[in-house]
């Protein structure tokens, strides 16, 4: 089983969650930043776990390591931006972004212990 599968079905997870709840906060400025960023970063955990099937995808890979980066980045302003808000479920908001977070962290070391590990790389 590729260990990717596991990261983008919490990436999932946690992405729809928080946009169930960003959705039912009833927030006046939705801010969809964070969400767009959990997304991108949840298609492209998606791309590695399909990374046989997409074999174009090695060779854009350093575009697509800046665009998992970009997402984290904004993951981490929008956690921080919801987190110095007072609005109704921001706990959940929050504990949603950094599960994100955490999630493509861990997936981006196991990634890089693959590429340095691994014989044949990534």
């Amino acid at each position: 089983m590729n260990p990717f599968l596991i990261y983008l079905v919490v990436s999932i997870a946690a992405s729809v969650v928080w946009t169930f709840f960003a959705m039912r906060a009833n927030r006046r400025h939705r801010q969809s930043l964070g969400l767009a960023g959990a997304c991108a970063a949840t298609l492209v955990l998606a791309a590695f776990w399909q990374a046989e099937a997409i074999p174009w995808l090695w060779t854009f890979l350093q575009g697509v390591l800046l665009i998992w980066l970009t997402a984290l980045v904004v993951l981490v302003m929008a956690a921080s931006a919801t987190w110095s808000e007072k609005q109704p479920l921001r706990l959940l908001l929050v504990s949603c972004a950094v599960s994100c977070i955490v999630v493509n962290v861990v997936a981006g070391l196991h990634f890089l212990w693959i590429a340095t590990v691994s014989s044949g790389g990534v």
